[in-house]
């Protein structure tokens, strides 16, 4: 098994910090994971790509990912690849991107408990939360990998984490 994600999301919104949870939540649950941020001059509202790769054998590679089985978009204004097997989107409403397709109101939920920097959602907890449930990382070991990262400011972020694995939806 090789699941390659593609991370698209914008600076501040928390792409980079969403790989690294479910990358550690993946490796907890026994796994072989590699995150690898690509992002320009570091400012807010910049496109930033986060490649993740998780499997169940030793990853040697380091490059880049050109054809993903896997997506996770946090901005729906950010072009994407076609042609990939599963996506996460954050929308209100169904999104068809891929064969499969989930979607969860990560904004809201982001809002709900208060996630926010300078006025803008932090989407890190709520879209780590629909990705592990997209590719069947379980939740126990997403709130671990939080907690490892957060340490105590990781309340918020566990129950808006739990929340978006709940009630993600596919299409």
């Amino acid at each position: 098994m090789l699941i390659e994600l593609i991370i698209y999301s914008r600076g501040g919104q928390g792409g980079v910090t969403a790989a690294r949870f479910v990358g550690t939540a993946a490796m907890l649950q026994g796994f072989f994971a590699q995150t690898i941020p690509q992002f320009g001059p570091e400012r807010r509202g910049a496109r930033v790509y986060t490649y993740l790769r998780i499997s169940d054998k030793q990853i040697r590679k380091r490059s880049q990912i050109k054809n993903p089985n896997c997506i996770a978009l946090f901005d729906k204004k950010i072009e994407i690849k076609d042609g990939t097997n599963i996506a996460i989107v954050n929308s209100r409403e169904p999104l068809k991107l891929a064969e499969k397709t989930f979607y969860v109101d990560a904004t809201s939920i982001a809002e709900k408990y208060g996630l926010i920097n300078a006025g803008w959602p932090i989407l890190s907890a709520p879209m780590s939360g629909a990705i592990t449930r997209a590719i069947g990382i379980e939740t126990s070991y997403l709130i671990e990998a939080i907690k490892i990262e957060l340490g105590e400011k990781a309340e918020k972020s566990c129950l808006a984490a739990k929340e978006a694995h709940e009630v993600v939806n596919w299409i």
